[in-house]
């Protein structure tokens, strides 16, 4: 019909001039070569297959209660899917500069390694493990302050609420054979990450032939589990929401886990009272975990914060206090002796 009420010739619409912003576009395109691959502009000279896909460098969207890092280097990291199982390699930035398989997120880093160097981590490096429900940004502060006195830092993030106590304590595994040149290994943990630690110390694992394990700082610690846990358990909407990690959770599978063989000191919430911050739970607390379920034999100190179970690791006596332990293995160190 449109051909009928207005016929063009293809010989006329071949001569009809062109609007001027064509032209514009023609010559800033004429001033360098196009690819002959749309994927040049993207990662020039690559190859792409099923196993090495083409990538767009963009920020994350999130979902960290799906992903779980397997390699740290320098603030960049490769992270596994635990829904699909593949991976993606982010930069310091968190953009995402491959995905794949782990072999193509190594070779990857290689790459960009052997093209800007990744800054080397230190002999001494303090890794950081979260609580249940939250991610490395939890540690900022304290990361912030361990980064000023001298420690190099591995803050890792752990899908908490879609895996099991072991399989966290296997991830991290892979992020310390992934650590290069590092001699000294100390831990900082919050809430259920002292429980993923407990695990990852009672294995005879090959890192530690090379690698020493220094001190260990404990921050609300469920040691003896929680009384939370043992209420809820059974619960469908506390199973959904917290996942088998939330069965670890519990006195009796806490009970389980060795204790650690290391220097370790636990810093407890709490308002130095009878009742804590939750009525509901016996004794002091942090409105979560009681002070005696963060207690455990064996301890070389113990400290009581009066503060929040959510807010306790960005408290500055916490941070003092963990500084204080990983450098004299006490939260407030004697005076030296005095000569006489």
């Amino acid at each position: 019909m449109l051909k009928r009420l207005f016929p063009v010739r293809d010989a006329e619409r071949e001569s009809s001039p062109r609007p001027r912003i064509f032209d514009k576009i023609g010559q800033r395109v004429g001033r360098r070569r196009l690819p002959a691959n749309i994927t040049d502009l993207i990662e020039p000279g690559r190859v792409f297959s099923k196993d090495r896909p083409i990538n767009f460098p963009l920020p994350t969207l999130g979902g960290k209660q799906i992903w779980a890092d397997i390699f740290i280097r320098g603030n960049w990291r490769i992270q596994r899917n635990v829904l699909s199982g593949h991976c993606r390699l982010l930069d310091r930035n968190n953009i995402r500069r491959a995905w794949g398989t782990q072999e193509h997120c190594r070779e990857r880093f290689d790459y960009f390694h052997s093209r800007n160097p990744v800054a080397a981590q230190g002999s001494h490096v303090v890794m950081l493990v979260h609580g249940l429900g939250r991610s490395s940004g939890a540690f900022t502060v304290l990361e912030d302050s361990l980064r000023r006195e001298g420690y190099a830092t591995a803050n890792v993030n752990y899908p908490s609420t879609r895996l099991g106590i072991a399989a966290h304590a296997d991830n991290l595994e892979r992020v310390i054979e992934s650590l290069d040149g590092v001699e000294t290994l100390s831990f900082v943990t919050h809430s259920l990450g002292g429980l993923v630690v407990r695990d990852l110390l009672a294995r005879d694992s090959s890192w530690r032939a090379r690698i020493a394990v220094s001190r260990l700082v404990m921050i609300a610690p469920p040691n003896r589990g929680s009384q939370v846990a043992d209420r809820l358990k059974e619960l469908p909407a506390y199973r959904w929401l917290t996942g088998e990690s939330g069965q670890g959770l519990t006195t009796e599978a806490a009970a389980r886990l060795p204790v650690p063989e290391i220097e370790y000191g636990i810093i407890a919430g709490g308002r130095g009272n009878a009742n804590g911050f939750n009525p509901l739970l016996p004794g002091d607390n942090d409105g979560l975990v009681t002070v005696e379920e963060t207690s455990l034999d064996g301890a070389q100190d113990f400290m009581l914060v009066g503060t929040t179970h959510g807010l306790i690791d960005d408290h500055p006596q916490t941070i003092d206090a963990t500084l204080s332990f990983l450098r004299v293995g006490q939260f407030v160190p004697k005076d030296p002796p005095t000569s006489k």
